[in-house]
């Protein structure tokens, strides 16, 4: 999966992944403007624990760009909303 966007003049995509070495997948947030590509943040989701954490690699941010992020992460199934009450 790849979706690419355009925000404030720069383009920017979303790359699905998986990593061996930490058992799981992830969603990587990159800055694909520029020919050197730089990795923003990412959504990984950890298969083994059921667990899902987010990684920033830059300060700063525009939160439309991480609610973009979150948002795919949810169209994954992956589980990312609160536990519900007991």
């Amino acid at each position: 999966m790849s979706d690419l966007r355009t925000f404030n003049g720069r383009r920017y995509e979303i790359v699905f992944g998986s990593d061996v070495q930490r058992d799981g997948v992830f969603l990587e947030l990159s800055d694909r403007t520029d020919p050197t590509i730089e990795i923003l943040a990412e959504v990984f989701f950890y298969d083994e624990l059921g667990r899902v954490v987010f990684n920033a690699y830059k300060e700063s941010i525009p939160f439309q760009l991480i609610h973009w992020l979150v948002e795919s992460a949810a169209k994954e199934g992956w589980p990312i909303g609160w536990p519900e009450k007991p």
